[in-house]
């Protein structure tokens, strides 16, 4: 299926990141484990005080800046030397653009870009992180805060990313959902957006809301299954 498709979408979630050590939310050992951790990445309580998610975010960004691709996200990007496949991730990360891959829409935006709630100004989050690690909120030359330019929960996804996304999904001859658990809307969405005509193949550690109406269904740890891919792909 996945070798004679000539048009692929692929959704990724926290799943394909786990690996490599970017954790998730709401497993055992998720950020959600610590108490301290709860609604962090809430736009209220960013907006009522931000110094809270900065001192979480002076480690977390540390685990991001660590984190290399694994052999999930480097099969993707070999497999658009070859086909066309647009990939659109929930992942506020850059693992998939680290990789290789072109054509990444990030649904919940990026940490590596951070915008002034005041101002609207845009600087590298690299230019931030001296003074996020020293524990201070950053500020731009306003007084506004820098914030990163991911998607809180309260906040609405960026129209760009998501047009993109539906164009992808509904264009694609395969919809190829990975490490997702497919609970966080509007992205739990999309599969359902997919043509009539689209086959649908799930691969994910636990099931899906769209097991039941996907072709293919995988469970199991992410980067396994795709080296069988690429072993069966591409011999």
């Amino acid at each position: 299926m996945l070798g004679s498709s000539r048009r692929i979408a692929v959704l990724t979630g926290a799943g394909i990141t786990v690996p490599s050590g970017i954790p998730d939310f709401r497993s055992r050992d998720g950020l959600y484990s610590d108490p301290a951790n709860i609604g962090i990445f809430e736009i209220g309580e960013f907006m009522r005080e931000p110094e809270r998610f900065f001192r979480f975010a002076a480690r977390f960004y540390q685990v991001l800046l660590g984190a290399r691709p694994n052999a999930a996200h480097e099969e993707i990007a070999r497999w658009q030397q070859a086909v066309q496949v647009e990939v659109i991730t929930q992942n506020i990360d850059d693992l998939h653009e680290q990789a290789g891959s072109r054509q990444v829409y990030h649904l919940h935006g990026s940490y590596r870009t951070s915008r002034c709630i005041r101002c609207g100004k845009r600087r590298p989050t690299d230019e931030l992180l001296e003074d996020v690690a020293l524990g201070c909120v950053p500020l731009c030359h306003c007084g506004g805060v820098l914030k990163p330019e991911i998607v809180f929960f309260g906040e609405q996804l960026p129209s760009a990313a998501w047009n993109a996304a539906e164009q992808a999904v509904g264009a694609a001859d395969v919809l190829l959902v990975v490490g997702t658990s497919l609970v966080v809307y509007p992205a739990a969405m999309l599969p359902r957006l997919r043509s009539p005509s689209t086959a649908l193949v799930v691969v994910n550690r636990d099931p899906t809301p769209v097991d039941g109406e996907a072709d293919v269904v995988v469970r199991g740890d992410v980067v396994e299954i795709f080296r069988v891919f690429r072993s069966l792909l591409w011999g």
